[in-house]
């Protein structure tokens, strides 16, 4: 009884919460929890909701991502609305790619390369500001991030990854 009237305040207040607040109210569940509240969302056939449970049962390899061999490695880059130039998202995909593999290079790991360097954090250490805060004109200063060492950056990633196979 007392699991379930805490569970039911913990929903309120997860859609009582802003946005950004919801994933770190997500993350107070307990697996059981978080698994009980993805069968009432599906239930209800609440999408946005059953997204953002399942991402979490993700992030945490429980559920029916339990035993699963890792997240997959991928980036995420979100730009702001305001964003026009048909140009950007593939400068700034490549910019951050690469300013990722200069990471993994300097601390010789083989880890996935968005693992602890958000598209955020990525801005703000280029650019010295948060990517919400993108505009069109930033462009050209991602371009020359991209283009910074980029053939020898690559060439010794690719060393990188083929002695991480070989591991």
């Amino acid at each position: 009884m007392r699991r379930s009237v805490l569970l039911a305040a913990a929903v309120a207040i997860t859609f009582s919460l802003p946005r950004v607040a919801v994933a770190e109210a997500l993350a107070t569940f307990s697996d059981l929890d978080l698994l009980d509240q993805t069968r009432e969302a599906v239930r209800a056939q609440d999408a946005d909701l059953a997204l953002k449970l399942l991402t979490e049962m993700q992030r945490r390899g429980t559920g029916i991502f339990a035993g699963a061999k890792g997240a997959v490695c991928e980036e995420v880059i979100v730009l702001p609305d305001g964003i026009t130039d048909w140009k950007f998202h593939a400068v700034a995909r490549q910019a951050y790619i690469r300013s990722a593999m200069s990471r993994r290079l300097e601390d010789g790991s083989c880890g996935c390369l968005f693992a602890d360097f958000s598209f955020d954090a990525f801005v703000q250490q280029s650019l010295g500001k948060p990517a919400a805060d993108l505009v069109n004109a930033d462009r050209e200063a991602l371009a020359k991030v991209r283009d910074q060492d980029r053939r020898e950056t690559e060439a010794r990633y690719r060393d990188l990854e083929q002695s991480c196979r070989a591991e």
